[in-house]
């Protein structure tokens, strides 16, 4: 008897011990990091390869469309376009084209609803280890650009979550670029910021894209002084030297983009509809990512243009309706997320010209997207010009919010003290430093705190350097 209790107590003991030491070994993994920096997660922009498996189980890619499919179909469509324009018309030529982007794109398409058509996948996003976190600190967060933000953001909580319990960080710093921005307004939207420690905006498309919304309500035209405006600011940018770039400028004076303009006008009269009502609604149209891109202003008629009353795309304006909502009201989303202690910070690229399919209008942009959108609300100048001498800032709230270069009034947007402004840098160019001092500041950064990083700086696009504006 003694035995066999001696035999249950050792037992129990044992039990106790590996119990203790699996217990510690838990406790290390998932116990509070004392490393001082939150996590971050990054929310790129349009750029993730869909992938999808073929017939005989091979997997390919749906995009960026391979050069198997692409080359072949445009070599095949060159001489039907030209056939039929001869033998009958801008209107055969037009619906040539339509097939022909139709076949291409249709891997990518989505259901009426907003759903993709084909099974398709995205990589999967970095994996989610402490190594990771200690030695880059760095989360990669991967989507399908073509899909609900809302969807997309349920993927981001479910991510933040894996990255919290893994970390032992109770917050992440998130960090959004480009179409990120949509995907993390929508984020703020549905789940609040009781988990994000600073939301870091760069080139935020949460506010939209004058361009598509013109695309959308059919407003799109070529003109060759803003194909000539928008090479004048891009081309440098770029890092093209100057004498070439002074050339490929100089080529207006031989009519070459008054020929473009003519060609492009033609082909814009002739085609443009069946495009819209084919094509275009098909697909990018009927893909959530990128429809929400269209500005609040323009939204209505988008809608009304591509699909009316139609009840089969009930589904599809309900999710669109519903990040429409959230972009008109970003500045009470985002001020929401401010006053429950999440520091708020956005950073916004303008010097260059629009992109050469909205007339000749010269906003200031980063080359894609309205500065006035990623700044959240500021007031520009036209590219080349300055508010004036005489200008006085529309909100004055004891602080100085004009630019040195006379080109920018930050006092109108959503967050005047927390939002950066970098004069020449296009929409590619990275603000890694700025960044970095952001993440590393303890609580809401303002442009006022670090005389390196003021509230307009001056960069130069070809090295990615950036100074503070004089």
């Amino acid at each position: 008897m003694k035995k066999t209790f001696k035999a249950i107590i050792s037992v129990l003991m044992s039990l106790v011990l590996v119990f203790s030491i699996t217990s510690s070994a838990f406790a290390t993994e998932t116990e509070g990091c004392d490393c001082g920096q939150a996590p971050t997660v990054f929310v790129p922009g349009i750029g993730a390869v869909i992938s999808s498996v073929d017939e005989n189980g091979e997997e390919y890619s749906v995009f960026p469309i391979e050069n198997s499919k692409l080359i072949p179909g445009v070599i095949g469509f060159l001489p039907v376009a030209l056939i039929t324009g001869v033998f009958g018309g801008w209107e055969y030529v037009a619906k040539a084209l339509d097939t022909l982007l139709n076949d291409l794109f249709a891997d990518m398409y989505c259901d009426n609803k907003g759903n993709p058509v084909k099974e398709t996948f995205v990589d999967d996003s970095h994996e989610v280890t402490v190594d990771r976190h200690l030695n880059q600190n760095y989360f990669h967060f991967e989507y399908d650009w073509r899909l609900d933000p809302y969807e997309s953001a349920a993927q981001l909580d479910a991510y933040i979550d894996e990255i919290i319990e893994v970390t032992g960080h109770d917050k992440v710093i998130l960090n959004a670029f480009s179409e990120g921005g949509e995907i993390s307004l929508a984020y703020l939207d549905a789940y609040g910021s009781d988990k994000i420690e600073k939301y870091i905006a760069e080139c935020s498309a949460f506010q939209g894209l004058t361009v598509i919304g013109k695309l959308f309500t059919k407003q799109s035209s070529i003109e060759s002084e803003a194909l000539v405006n928008y090479l004048a600011t891009m081309l440098p940018t770029v890092g093209l030297d100057s004498s070439l770039t002074n050339l490929i400028v100089g080529l207006k004076y031989l009519g070459i983009y008054e020929l473009v303009e003519a060609i492009a006008a033609i082909v814009l009269d002739n085609c443009f509809e069946t495009i819209y009502y084919g094509f275009a609604r098909n697909s990018f149209a009927s893909m959530p990512g990128v429809f929400n891109f269209t500005p609040a202003e323009y939204y209505d008629d988008a809608i009304e243009l591509l699909f009316g009353d139609d009840p089969k795309y009930a589904e599809l304006i309900a999710k669109y309706d519903r990040y429409h909502n959230a972009q008109v009201n970003a500045g009470k989303i985002l001020k929401a997320c401010q006053d429950s202690g999440t520091a708020i910070c956005l950073i916004s690229n303008y010097g260059c010209d629009p992109m050469p399919f909205v007339g000749n209008e010269r906003y200031q942009s980063d080359s894609l997207i309205d500065a006035k959108f990623t700044s959240g609300g500021a007031t520009f100048a036209p590219v080349g010009q300055t508010l004036g001498e005489s200008y006085v800032q529309k909100n004055a709230d004891g602080h100085n919010h004009l630019s040195p270069d006379g080109c920018v009034d930050a006092s109108t947007c959503m967050f005047p003290e927390s939002t950066w402004f970098v004069s020449d840098f296009n929409h590619w160019n990275e603000h890694d430093d700025l960044v970095e001092w952001l993440k590393a500041y303890d609580g809401q950064p303002t442009v006022w705190d670090n005389p390196d990083y003021p509230q307009f700086l001056k960069g130069n696009a070809a090295t990615g350097e950036m100074v503070p504006q004089k």
